[in-house]
């Protein structure tokens, strides 16, 4: 796998070789959510991991650009091109599966597979935004504990503090977890969730491409119940697993690369 930090772009990863294919984080995540199921994908696949704007090791947008979904598609737009990709199968997570479908809508999609996509929420209000709030609060606050990291090295404490995030956190080696923990404490959290604020995804109705939609029956974030799909293609493929939490790469890295293969090819 090779590093690339071109300039003023985001920073990404690129291994294997084949049909395009980008991955793209949620919200506080790092391209390194990715590892557990890069090594299978990228037989089959040219795999880019992206760090968004603000995380991993990509800078924030400037002061003066909020980092909406729309400005934050525009970067990863910029990085395509730089890659001479005119269209590419788009894997996103939470907030990456909003941008996903963003560039779907945009015409930079040969096929999208959502996992817990962001963005699709019945409304940008009630109990579910509640929910939510109060969850990514005790995740955010917790990783800005002293010690957090090292707290999370314990598979007891991983588990109780990360459930729901994923689904099996007891999965996730120590020292991921740890450095999760303080990604998520010094990314630019706070103004992207500001920047989502009241918005959603819309517009996508018209897309041509294959668009699959996975949700995870341990995920307390995005339910299949409190989501919309009026705004995608009405032969949208929708699946769910009742062992997946929000994140769900480490909890079956065998059933998640094949549910991304496989919406490469559904029609």
């Amino acid at each position: 796998m090779t590093d690339i930090d071109a300039s003023g772009l985001p920073r990404y990863s690129r291994t294997g070789r084949g049909a395009p294919m980008l991955l793209i984080h949620g919200i506080g995540h790092r391209h390194q959510m990715w590892d557990p199921v890069i090594p299978i994908l990228a037989e089959h696949f040219d795999t880019v991991s992206i760090d968004l704007p603000g995380f991993g090791e990509s800078d924030p947008l400037g002061d003066g650009d909020a980092p909406t979904p729309a400005r934050l598609a525009d970067r990863v737009e910029l990085v395509m091109d730089e890659l001479g990709w005119s269209s590419a199968h788009l894997v996103g997570n939470s907030l990456g599966g909003w941008l996903s479908l963003e560039l779907a809508r945009r015409g930079r999609a040969t096929s999208v597979c959502a996992l817990m996509p962001a963005g699709l929420w019945r409304s940008t209000g009630g109990t579910a935004r509640v929910r939510r709030q109060v969850l990514f609060s005790l995740w955010t606050n917790g990783s800005r504990l002293p010690g957090a990291g090292f707290l999370l090295r314990r598979s007891l404490l991983r588990t109780i503090g990360l459930f729901g995030l994923f689904g099996r956190p007891w999965r996730i080696p120590p020292t991921v977890a740890a450095d999760d923990a303080r990604n998520l404490a010094t990314c630019d959290f706070d103004r992207t969730m500001a920047a989502l604020e009241g918005t959603r995804f819309g517009g996508g109705a018209d897309v041509d491409v294959p668009i699959t939609v996975v949700f995870g029956g341990r995920d307390p974030l995005i339910r299949a119940a409190e989501t919309d799909l009026g705004e995608l293609p009405s032969l949208v493929a929708v699946v769910a697993h009742k062992h997946l939490g929000h994140v769900p790469t480490w909890d079956d890295p065998e059933l998640v690369a094949d549910l991304i293969t496989g919406s490469t090819t559904t029609s």
